[in-house]
This record gives C-alpha cells, structure tokens and sequence, in this order.
C-alpha cells in the first residue's frame, strides 16, 4: 500500500471517528460513505493491478421516514445511478470493472443486526457466476412459456421464468424450521429487507402449479397480507389452501400483500 493510500485510509477513518451519532448524516455523506466503503473492497492482484471481487452488491441505507426516504431517493436515485457511480469510482481507483457487475439499492427503516455499528448504511458484495446469475438453462424442448416480472418490490432478479411442475413465490430464498432445518426453497425470491412493500411479502407466500400442457395455476399458502390477480379491471381473490387455484393468463398481475409480478407469455410460445 502505498503512502498515498494510507493517508487516504486515515482520512476516512478520522472523518467516520468525526460523525456524532445523534445527528443523522445527510444525503450526500451517505453517498459518499457507500462509494468509499466500495473503493474499500478492492484489492490488489499483483504487478500495480487492482481488482474488484464482486460482481453484485447490495446497498442498505437507512431510511426511516417519509421525507428521509424522498431525500436519499433524490440524491442516490436508484439500481442503475448507484451502478453507474460504484463504476466510476472503481475506475478512479484504478480498478477493473467486472462486466457483469450489479447494484440493488434497498431503503431500510431500522438497521439490521449486520450493519456496522452506529451506521447509516452497509454495503454487501457477492460473487455470483454468469450461469447462476442468469438461473439455470431450459432443458432441450422445454422451453418456458411465460415468465414472472417484477412490477413492485425489490427481488433478486427483474424476472424469473415459469418452469418445471411448481413454482414458489416467498420472501428469502429458504424458509428454515425452529431447528434451522430447510423445510422450503422459493424460486421467485423477495429481499428480506425492512421495507414496507417487501415485508408484506411472507416468507412462504404463494406457489403456482404448471401442467404439462403448459397452464399455470396460482395458490395461497396461507400468506399473511393475501394473493389477488388483478385482470380486466376486476381483483380475483385466492383463497388461502383453496384446491383449484386460480388459473393465471397472459398480461394477470398478481398481488403478494403490496408487492406485484405480472405474468408475460412469450411470443409465439404456444405456436
């Protein structure tokens, strides 16, 4: 590390040594503090390079008011501004920029018991590869047709295909038991982040069943704000551990509490 560097390093850590706890920081040194936090996770990879180790981030900031929230909107904007900022500094670091590089920015009205101490925010980086990122490939000739897209609240992807005979919808990829036991995986998985529209998201909300004809059909399982398709102008309620289901269409978008998908066909998929 060079001279330069540590002096860098001093500079922050008397500055967050600085903050008072009392006084919630502002907008913009909350900017700041994430994009120094990234430059932060670079490391050295030999002969003067430098690299970064994650190709997905998430970004946690504290949020908890009305105002709070439209503030740290304004300033740090959403997915694709904090994106194009995290590439910008890296590249003022003098750092490659991995390609496939993701941001979710996540407002959070309380900390999580991750979060550093006394901070407004928490940065988290992962390193997931191109196939696990995009989701398995189709098996040959069973291409799916149609697909779930995200129309309100934050999830791990902007859209998950409808494949194989049961699909399930939850908040957090696994629902684990009082033993810690995986009791459930959920294929269209929300963040477990402390956000109004997410957390009425329960953790084993809803499933939808595929016939080998290709129909989709939704079930409640007993979630605690409700399932509803919104079609036509009219709301379809599903009855929670009802048998049938409702049988979903092209264009349906479904209600999981505040949060919602909308179901998309693809294009020639049923010939």
């Amino acid at each position: 590390m060079s001279i330069l560097d540590k002096m860098t390093r001093l500079e922050k850590r008397i500055q967050q040594l600085s903050r008072r706890d009392d006084v919630p920081p502002e907008p913009v040194e909350v900017r700041r503090g994430i994009l120094d936090d990234v430059e932060d996770m670079v490391r050295a990879a030999g002969r003067s390079r430098r690299v970064f180790p994650y190709n997905r981030l998430r970004i946690h900031v504290l949020a908890t008011g009305a105002p709070a929230r439209a503030a740290m909107q304004a300033v740090l904007g959403g997915d694709q501004e904090m994106l194009a900022a995290v590439r910008e500094r890296l590249r003022d670091a003098g750092c490659t920029v991995p390609d496939d590089l993701e941001v979710r920015l996540l407002l959070a009205r309380r900390r999580a018991a991750a979060w550093p101490p006394a901070r407004a925010w928490h940065v988290a980086g992962e390193r997931a590869d191109s196939a696990q990122a995009k989701g398995p490939a189709p098996a040959p000739g069973a291409e799916p047709r149609a697909q779930l897209v995200v129309v309100t609240g934050t999830a791990t992807r902007r859209s998950y295909p409808l494949k194989g005979e049961r699909v399930n919808i939850g908040r957090q990829p696994e629902v684990l038991d009082r033993d810690r036991r995986v009791v459930r995986r959920n294929q269209v998985v929300f963040d477990d982040a402390d956000d109004t529209i997410n957390q009425t998201v329960s953790r084993a909300h809803a499933h939808i069943r595929i016939s080998a004809s290709g129909e989709c059909r939704l079930f409640d399982d007993r979630s605690s704000y409700g399932t509803r398709v919104f079609r036509g102008g009219e709301t379809i309620a599903v009855p929670p551990g009802a048998s049938r289901g409702v049988r979903l269409r092209d264009g349906d978008e479904i209600f999981l509490g505040q949060a919602c998908v909308r179901v998309v066909e693809k294009l020639g998929a049923r010939g």
